[in-house]
């Protein structure tokens, strides 16, 4: 019984970390964020048109999976989880020039409820959801980018992307795949990182995968 409720406790702490976005990691130590887009892009569409234009927000989508590893008197232990949701009451719109991109009154709501499954070595010993509802009030941001390639952009404001994505994202990349159909535009964020997360003198080896994909409309 205390395994399994420490496994909660670091779970619950380790799945706010990522939710919340918090800014502020003492004790941790990581690699960089990157990825690949194809990882939820198999065919990822047009890349020729101009993304100029004012565009509305429709939604973010995620998905990825996280893991929590770590040692209770030296037996291995560890926490698997999976995300995939949609984006609810979403608002705003983005304008883009040829060299400024601006964001205005973005909105959003995610509303999820991901289980978590916790392994003892190879052995699966419990499982439970871990909800997730949560509201981003409308915020407003401008950032100079630069296009890079066919199908990639590079925003200069490191936080514009942690906008568009509704802060789920402890540390949002600064760069983005585009690509389009139609009237559409899909931007996709990839987020990839281990850390290193001390809980009440316990290291934990956390690894984070997500891809966020922001689905844009022209108006």
């Amino acid at each position: 019984m205390k395994t399994r409720n420490f496994l909660l406790l670091l779970v619950a702490a380790w799945v706010f970390v990522f939710v919340a976005c918090s800014k502020e990691k003492s004790n941790e130590t990581g690699v960089t964020p990157g990825g690949n887009p194809t990882d939820t892009l198999p065919n990822a569409g047009d890349t020729t048109k101009s993304v100029v234009g004012t565009w509305k927000f429709i939604s973010v989508q995620g998905t990825g999976n996280q893991t929590a590893e770590f040692s209770q008197l030296g037996v291995a232990l560890k926490a698997i989880s999976n995300s995939n949701f949609t984006s609810q009451d979403n608002g705003g719109t983005v304008t883009f020039d040829n060299s400024t991109m601006t964001a205005t009154g973005i909105t959003l709501s995610v509303h999820t409820s991901p289980k978590a499954y916790l392994y003892q070595g190879s052995l699966l010993i419990d499982s439970f959801p871990l909800p997730l509802d949560q509201t981003v009030s409308p915020q407003s941001a401008t950032s100079n980018y630069t296009k890079i390639g066919a199908d990639s952009l590079n925003f200069a404001n490191g936080g514009f992307l942690d906008l568009l994505t509704g802060g789920l994202l402890p540390n949002a990349p600064t760069g983005c795949k585009v690509a389009f159909s139609g009237n559409t535009m899909k931007m996709t964020i990839v987020y990839d990182t281990v850390t290193t997360q001390d809980y009440q003198g316990v290291p934990a080896k956390v690894t984070i995968h997500q891809v966020l994909v922001v689905t844009l409309q022209k108006t």
